[in-house]
């Protein structure tokens, strides 16, 4: 799943290294795809979603 936001693209997937569940959300630039700006985390899916939306509220103040 992507979220897009401005300049920024949350990108939501399922985990390689965790157990079945497991989600890892990427903040990315969009102009700029292989820079990550270090906002990782993993959790559910639904875990993963509040941290982007927090994420995007931080970065946007």
């Amino acid at each position: 799943m992507l979220i897009f936001l401005g300049n920024l693209v949350a990108r939501i997937r399922e985990s390689d290294y965790y157990p079945d569940d497991t989600y890892v959300l990427e903040i990315r630039f969009l102009d700029n795809p292989n820079f990550n700006l270090g906002h990782d985390y993993t959790g559910s899916f639904q875990d993963c979603i509040l941290n982007a939306v927090a994420s995007f509220k931080c970065i946007l103040n």
